[in-house]
């Protein structure tokens, strides 16, 4: 796990290795154990290394080969390296060091780029081949790692992990189709990143950069399970994801875990604790607020696993300490709330450990949702009492519930347009089409064509299956990789944590899509199969929890101790945020919220865009 960056030059032009150490040093955060660059006509590779497994120098990157054909840079972990390693040395390849790092570069050498279908973990790496001359790049295939990249004015193709290694090469500009996207989805899909000049590589992506330009490539869809993975016919969900956690616990350094009260994370912690070789450690964190707190389950399933427990409080404080922070680390146009615990859970747990397990892809591949639910009843509902729908949207516009009133919505559009019906409702937690008239008339004229709505719903589209899986692969594909993901990686990576995430095994995936639509989801119920196979592993308490999410109380905090401190960003004349959004909606907005009516994630979105505009607008 580290962080890397690059520069492919024109014409074999020597790269500046000056401005690659810079590049470099804006992610120190991600590598603190260690650092280089290597330099050749043509090209620069530089790496920040964390040390996880084979903690010598003999697997210091950048890596190069006994023979100088290939050098790599690489940020990730191949879980399954020891099986490739043994295959690969019947192949005669020889190794110096234990690291995962050089199985990368062999499987490479004997296997092309079809090696990346071979890899079970997350990854993102740049590998450089002399005879060739050409840099081969790929990102794994569920968006765990990130990779970002731009072509500078002399044709000097950049590459890095995070966007910060990129912004000071050459000016950069504002993308409008990205901020019209963030508005309703909160995040920003990849390719697009916030910036015009710079482009995230989607997840399953692999290809060329080289003097001649750039060129990519899909390599995996979802769509036959069975072509990209060794499936077993005696496999089960608890056989697959207990392997899937025993394969992460792999590692030379303490392996610890993140903890809620919810079945994703006891089920990860139920398997590491049976098969760790050293206690395990459990951290969870929470909130002062009814109905938000998991932290007492969370201290009975460590209790139950008996494992070294650590429990935290985020209070609104901290959200106004760490804002700065969030803007910096994310790099483009992010409104996660759930950000804010984590990097705060990950700031304490870093400076003990190096290493947790998270739970991320249970909800997706199994149906976890809440909204997955409502859906259901809508669809349902629309056949025989879609007339409802308006007076819902009243009931909840005079119980100022906006739950009710995005469930009324949903309703509504689900008889004629159960696709825009979904993005509807994904959208409401945000801005969907009924809060248009918040935005400035000029700028939704510009970006009619990045609508998040229909940019939802021309996913689905392109999905098959019903109405309900369609919303769950988007969910998987876009929502997890660009913002679940993204968080994760980010927050526990500003202070150098890894976190691995079982669920998102590609054996695991492979068997969760593979299960029928009613073993995930119901009208009445969510993970329907994952319950059914934890049974006999996690408390029946766990198993039968409602879902409470990891939900920051932030209305609450923007009606009390964060009042003045929201007004102070959001509402000043002059404030770039109203370049898009009318001032008086915002003041609209925040005396709904201070009135009663949840406006909280809106709030959140509108401060964190408002500190990245000051910052590069």
């Amino acid at each position: 796990m580290c962080g890397i960056a690059g520069l492919i030059t024109r014409d074999g032009a020597p790269p500046d290795e000056g401005v690659l150490r810079q590049m470099t040093d804006a992610i120190k955060h991600r590598g603190p154990d260690g650092g280089g660059v290597w330099m050749a006509p043509g090209v620069g590779l530089g790496h920040r290394r964390l040390a996880i497994i084979d903690l010598s120098d003999r697997a210091s990157q950048p890596f190069v080969t006994a023979d100088s054909q290939f050098v790599i840079v690489y940020n990730g972990e191949v879980y399954n390296y020891r099986e490739l390693r043994v295959e690969l040395a019947e192949l005669g390849a020889k190794f110096s060091s234990d690291s995962d790092t050089e199985v990368v570069i062999e499987a490479y050498r004997a296997w092309g780029v079809d090696c990346v279908r071979r890899f079970r973990g997350m990854f993102a790496f740049a590998i450089w081949d002399a005879a060739a001359q050409t840099c081969f790049i790929a990102r794994d295939p569920v968006g765990k790692k990130p990779f970002f990249y731009r072509t500078l004015s002399n044709g000097t193709i950049a590459f890095a992990s995070e966007i910060c290694a990129l912004t000071s090469l050459e000016p950069v500009t504002v993308d409008e189709a990205s901020l019209r996207l963030f508005f309703g989805l909160q995040y920003v899909p990849s390719p697009r990143t916030g910036f015009k000049e710079i482009v995230s590589l989607p997840p399953a992506y692999r290809g060329y950069f080289s003097a001649a330009g750039i060129s990519l490539e899909r390599y995996r869809t979802w769509d036959d399970t069975d072509a990209f993975t060794d499936h077993r016919p005696t496999d089960n969900l608890a056989s697959v994801l207990e392997e899937a956690v025993r394969f992460r616990l792999r590692a030379d350094v303490t392996v610890g875990a993140f903890l809620s009260g919810g079945i994703d994370s006891a089920a990860i912690v139920a398997y590491a604790t049976k098969h760790s070789l050293r206690p395990l450690r459990t951290f969870t964190m929470g909130f002062p607020s009814i109905g938000m707190d998991e932290r007492a389950e969370a201290a009975a399933i460590a209790k139950h696993f008996k494992t070294s427990h650590e429990s935290l409080e985020a209070r609104p404080e901290h959200l106004a300490a760490l804002t700065e922070r969030v803007i910096d680390q994310y790099g483009g146009p992010y409104a996660d709330s759930s950000a804010i615990p984590v990097m705060m859970l990950s700031e304490i747990v870093a400076k003990e450990i190096k290493v947790v397990l998270v739970g991320d892809g249970g909800d997706e591949l199994f149906g976890g949702y809440r909204r997955y639910k409502a859906f259901a009843q809508a669809l349902t509902a629309a056949r025989v009492g879609g007339w409802m729908a308006p007076w819902f949207v009243l009931f909840g516009q005079m119980m100022q519930d906006t739950q009710i009133i995005r469930m009324g919505e949903t309703l509504g559009f689900a008889k004629t347009d159960p696709l825009r019906a979904y993005g509807e409702l994904f959208c409401g937690s945000y801005f969907s089409t009924r809060l248009r008239g918040v935005f400035q008339p000029e700028f939704i004229a510009r970006t009619q064509e990045q609508d998040a709505v229909q940019f939802i719903r021309t996913q689905l589209v392109a999905l098959s299956g019903k109405p309900l899986e369609r919303a769950m692969r988007f969910d998987f594909e876009s929502y997890l990789a660009d913002d679940l993901n993204v968080k994760m990686d980010r927050a526990t990576m500003a202070y150098a944590l890894e976190a691995r995430a079982p669920f998102l095994d590609l054996r695991v995936v492979a068997h969760a899509l593979r299960l029928p639509l009613n073993q995930r989801v119901n009208m009445f119920d969510t993970k329907i199969a994952l319950k059914r196979a934890m049974r006999g592993v996690l408390p029946d308490e766990v198993l039968s929890r409602p879902k409470k999410g990891f939900q920051v109380p932030l209305a609450q905090w923007f009606r009390g101790e964060l009042k003045d401190y929201w007004s102070e960003r959001c509402l000043p004349t002059g404030a770039k945020l109203h370049q898009y959004v009318k001032p008086e909606k915002l003041k609209i907005m925040f005396d709904e919220n201070t009135g009663g009516m949840d406006h909280g994630n809106r709030m959140w979105m509108m401060l964190a865009l408002a500190g990245w505009l000051e910052k590069n607008g």
